[in-house]
C-alpha cells in the first residue's frame, strides 16, 4: 500500500471569537492560514465554548492538507488520509471533507474558501451541503495516528486530482451544532515535521488489472 506525504503547504486557520455561532462557523478566518508549524499544541481542530459575564462566545479551527496525486491514474481500491496528534486530542470526533481552498497561496481565506465548488454559499451551510469524504472518526492518543478511511468520492478524486485537497473539521462543525460547553482540542503533527513517521499521508491501494486469457487450443483430442 503506497504512502503519499502531506505536501508542506499544510496548516490551519480560526474562525476568531464570536459571540454567537453562526457568526463563528460562517466567518472568513482570522489573519492567515498558519502553514509552517512542524506540529501545534492549540492549533489544528479546535472548537470551544466559552460562557462567562460578558456572555457566550464560540471558537473554531479547521485543519487543510494536501496530496501530490498526479502519479495515480487508476481508481484506488481502498485509501486512508492519516494524522497523528500532538499534545492533546481532545477535539473528537472528527470528519474528512473535500477541500476547494487554494494550497499556492498562504495569504487566502482558507476557513472559508475550502467550500469553493461545492455549490454552497458561505451563509448557513452545513453537512448536506459538503462532500464529505469519511465518516466521523474518533480521534485516538496523543503520538499515535488516526486513519480515517475514505468513501468512494474520495477514491474518485484521488484518480481524478493532480492535488487532492482535504479540510479536516470537528463534528459539530460539520453538521452547524453549536457546543454547549467545553474546549475540545486537537494539535496535530504537520508536514514540515523534520521526522518522516510523524508527517500526515495518504495511503492506497490500488487492485491489479484483471488479466484476460484468450488461448487458442487446436486439434483437441482429449
Amino acid at each position: 500500500m503506497p504512502d503519499i506525504t502531506a505536501n508542506t503547504t499544510d496548516g490551519w486557520q480560526a474562525s476568531g471569537l464570536n459571540s454567537t455561532w453562526n457568526n463563528t462557523h460562517d466567518a472568513v478566518g482570522q489573519n492567515n492560514p498558519d502553514t509552517n508549524d512542524t506540529g501545534t499544541a492549540f492549533g489544528g481542530i479546535r472548537y470551544e465554548y466559552v460562557s462567562g459575564r460578558g456572555g457566550t462566545n464560540y471558537y473554531l479551527t479547521r485543519a487543510f492538507l494536501d496530496f501530490d496525486t498526479s502519479g495515480i491514474s487508476a481508481k484506488p481500491s481502498e485509501a486512508s488520509f492519516n494524522l497523528k496528534a500532538y499534545y492533546q486530542n481532545s477535539c473528537t470526533p472528527c470528519i474528512v471533507c473535500k477541500s476547494g481552498h487554494d494550497p499556492s497561496t498562504a495569504t487566502d481565506d482558507w476557513f472559508s474558501t475550502w467550500i469553493t465548488g461545492q455549490s454552497v454559499t458561505l451563509s448557513g451551510w452545513g453537512a448536506s451541503d459538503i462532500t464529505n469524504y469519511s465518516a466521523s472518526t474518533a480521534i485516538g492518543s496523543v503520538g499515535a495516528f488516526t486513519s480515517f478511511e475514505l468513501n468512494d468520492d474520495a477514491l474518485n478524486d484521488i484518480r481524478d486530482l493532480d492535488t487532492f485537497k482535504i479540510c479536516v473539521l470537528h463534528n459539530n462543525d460539520y453538521n452547524d451544532t453549536a457546543p454547549t460547553s467545553g474546549t475540545l482540542r486537537t494539535g496535530v503533527y504537520w508536514a514540515d515535521h523534520a521526522t518522516g513517521t510523524n508527517r500526515p499521508y495518504l495511503s492506497y491501494t490500488v487492485a491489479p488489472a484483471a488479466v484476460t486469457h484468450n488461448a487458442t487450443f487446436f486439434g483437441s483430442n482429449f
